[in-house]
């Protein structure tokens, strides 16, 4: 129980670090268009998967 919690805690942290870093990617303005990102998507369902994400 004890190995089973302190996994979970050790989860947690992971994930609280992750966002704090993402939010900090936010913060300096590193993201992406929502309109480039539905662009790609909608890409790989009309035969060209290959068109970048990023230009």
């Amino acid at each position: 129980m004890e190995q089973a919690l302190s996994a979970r805690i050790d989860q947690e942290q992971d994930r609280h670090s992750l966002t704090l870093d993402a939010l900090a990617e936010v913060d300096a303005g590193r993201v992406i268009n929502h309109k480039a990102v539905q662009d790609w998507a909608d890409s790989l369902s009309d035969g060209d998967p290959t068109q970048r994400l990023l230009r």
